[in-house]
């Protein structure tokens, strides 16, 4: 994970700034075949087995975020903090063009993000609140 000191490093020049969450993040990731078993619970009623790795595992935080961080290989625009994506470029071209490449990289790694929620997306904005990022830079 991203220390959050270092989110905003880089960004003193960027004016324009979009924010994507994962939707439910951990869930996106499938748990390995030989590793199901090992998620099993008991109830009353049935067995129960997780088939996509649900938050609280041992190592749910680490594995996203091994996922998050090679899907975002190369993007330098992007800065994730656990299932969150900050997307900073400097013009209106940089950050259409970023975006367009990050969606490509999410629909091929058959991940899904929060687009009908304001509250978790946000596009375009001069500033991400949600970040700590304002027009004067990090708060």
């Amino acid at each position: 994970m991203t220390p959050p000191a270092d989110i905003f490093q880089g960004m003193e020049k960027d004016q324009y700034f979009s924010k994507i969450d994962l939707s439910k993040g951990y869930w996106q990731i499938p748990v390995r075949k030989e590793n199901i078993l090992k998620t099993a619970f008991v109830t009353m009623d049935c067995h129960y087995e997780f088939l996509r790795m649900p938050f609280g595992m041992m190592n749910s935080g680490a594995t996203l975020t091994c996922a998050t961080k090679k899907l975002l290989c190369g993007m330098d625009n992007v800065v994730d903090y656990i299932d969150d994506l900050l997307i900073h470029t400097e013009t209106w071209e940089a950050q259409v063009k970023t975006l367009s490449e990050l969606f490509k990289r999410l629909q091929e790694a058959n991940f899904t993000v929060w687009l009908l929620q304001r509250v978790r997306t946000e596009f375009h904005r001069g500033l991400c609140a949600s970040f700590g990022l304002g027009a004067q830079g990090a708060a």
